[in-house]
Order: C-alpha cells, then structure tokens, then sequence
C-alpha cells in the first residue's frame, strides 16, 4: 500500500484515511492479548498540537521489547475510527534513530518572556517589605533559577501546559494581584505579589519536558504544592528582613492555594491574601483553559463545542441565534391606485 501522505503529519492535521510516516512521543504503551490469546500494543502517541492512539497487531511482542515510554517513536500506519474517535492502525513502530525537531513535541506560548519578566519586576519595584523584596531579587538574581522559570509549563495539559506557560501565568498573576492591592487597601499586597510569583513554584520539580510534559518522580509523590512551600523555605534563609511570621503566611498562600482539601491542598485559606489567591488562580488558569478549548474547536461544526470533562460543560462558541430571530422586517404594502373618474 502507498503512502497517501509524506509530509511527515502533526496529529491535528491526521484525517480518517490517511496513510502516512510520522515522528511522535510514545506516551504509553502497553502489551495485551486478545480472546485468541494473540499479543497486540495498544499505544499513546502526543506531539506539540494533540494526542492520539493507536493499536498494532503483528509482531506486538518484538516491538514492545524495544520500544520505551517518552522517548522519539517513527510511525507508519493508517487512520481508523473507534467510537467516533480517530484511532491509528499501526504497520509497523521503531525508535526514531534520524535526527527530530523537538519543537515537534512540545507546545510553546508566543508571549514575549521579557514582558513578562517586567511585570514581575514592576510590581517588585514597588513592594514595602523589605524581607520579601530581598527574597524575590534573590531569585530574580539567580540565573538558573530564571532560566528554568522562564521554560517550564504550568500544567502538563489544562492550563497553561506548554513551554513558557509557568512565567506567562505567574506574570499574569502578580498583575492582577498588583490591582486587586490597589482595589483593596485592607490587603497585604506584598504577600499576595509574593506568594502570586512563588504559588505554582513547585512546578520546576513537578513536571518535566524534554520529549512530553509529564510527572516526574517527585512530582507524583509529592506534588507541587509542598514542592513549593519546601523551595520556598529554602530560599528563605538567611534572607535579610524576612521574619518568621511573614514567611509562614507566604508558605501559607502557597499551601492553600487551591482553595480546598479535595483539590489537593494540605491546608485550606485562612487569610484575605490567601482567599484572594486562590480566586484570582481559579480565574486566570480556568481563562487560559477556556481560551485554550475554544482555539481548539476552532468556527466549524456547532455552535458548541464538544463535552469538557475538567470544566463538566460544553461551552458555547457563539452564532446559532440568527434563525431563531423574529421577522420583523413589514411586507411593503403597495400604495392604492387612484380611483378612476366615474361619469353618469
């Protein structure tokens, strides 16, 4: 059979049909039989734009003996349907041994990181505290630490999951805190900058993204939250004019910062700086997911997009209204003809 394709397809171009080659990240494979006992591969492919699976049939056992999870894979297969979905019939799969465009894989966000890096250093220009400015020019300082901010992702697929999603979405972050200190004179607005550009720090150690955005080990079992209260603990010592009481209300945003103990949090908001954290988060990653999802089911199909199970809704792409209008356009009613002269 001929390749209907060679040029190498992301998953979001793939149509129902296709037969080609391309280069993906396996993501996971698992070995199964079938009810005749034969072996077959079901796998987990992802690049940059998507993720989609597929299942090979011949020689499963030789190739899951070479193949590794998270590492470079070339494909050549065709593409199916199962229950409604899009689904591969892989020919045959091997470790990609060519050279691969890892900008391939991973997604990336278009933001300029230096508008970001001067939101953030904005709002620290104007911080009080002496303790927490020391502690922030102490990490702006650090050129490791700036470089790993400046690339890690923010989430491994909802909000903000791709390179430069963890500075995009803490920048945002400390610009909407820096208002809401404005709004609100009763608020800690040191804090609340703070603990908006260290909240989601714990990510550096939580995920990983060299070939696919994914869990590290630390990240599993620890999770980012204590990962980042722990970094900032660290970070804090011997820091100049940072006392006691305020770094624990800073590792107490961080600890609390999605609001509640079913999502994740060892302690749940116990002051005006933390409440408010926890709400401008659930905004500003709920926004870039919603935005996300919207680009994603682009103008085509309905007027809705599909079922989103993180948000427990479709959302609504606009349009559809037009037929259901009223018309209320008047028929042009023809002006009478004049009378004709009637003679006796």
């Amino acid at each position: 059979m001929e390749l209907t394709r060679s040029d190498h397809p992301y998953i979001t171009d793939l149509h129902i049909g296709d037969f080609f080659d391309g280069y993906y990240v396996l993501r996971s494979v698992k070995l199964g039989t079938t009810r005749a006992n034969k072996p077959y591969l079901t796998c987990e492919f992802t690049d940059r734009t998507g993720r989609i699976s597929g299942k090979l049939w011949e020689d499963a056992k030789v190739a899951y003996q070479v193949l590794s999870e998270g590492t470079v894979v070339k494909v050549r297969a065709g593409v199916g349907e199962y229950l409604g979905n899009p689904e591969l019939k892989i020919l045959r799969i091997r470790p990609a041994e060519e050279p691969t465009d890892m900008s391939r894989f991973l997604p990336s966000t278009d933001y300029d990181p230096e508008e970001d890096w001067s939101v953030i250093r904005w709002a620290l220009s104007r911080m009080q505290h002496e303790g927490l400015k020391n502690l922030m020019l102490s990490l702006l300082g650090d050129e490791e630490f700036m470089k790993q901010f400046q690339s890690a992702p923010a989430g491994k697929r909802w909000h903000h999951g791709y390179l430069g999603g963890l500075l995009q979405h803490s920048a945002s972050m400390v610009k909407i805190a820096s208002r809401f200190g404005e709004h609100y004179p009763q608020l800690n607005t040191d804090i609340l900058i703070a603990g908006a550009f260290l909240h989601d720090v714990g990510k550096l150690q939580e995920l990983k993204y060299d070939t696919a955005i994914d869990y590290t080990v630390e990240g599993r079992l620890l999770g980012h939250i204590v990962l980042g209260a722990d970094f900032v603990r660290k970070a804090a010592e011997n820091v100049e004019g940072l006392d006691r009481e305020t770094l624990v209300h800073l590792q107490h945003l961080i600890l609390s910062h999605q609001g509640k103990r079913e999502n994740g949090c060892p302690v749940e908001p116990m002051t005006p700086e933390a409440f408010v954290l926890y709400y401008l988060d659930e905004i500003d990653s709920k926004l870039n997911a919603i935005e996300r999802e919207l680009d994603k089911a682009g103008t085509g199909g309905g007027v809705f997009t599909d079922y989103i199970n993180l948000l427990g809704r479709m959302l609504y792409k606009g349009g559809g209204l037009e037929d259901c209008e009223p018309d209320v356009t008047e028929e042009e009613t023809p002006e009478p003809e004049p009378e004709e002269d009637s003679e006796q």
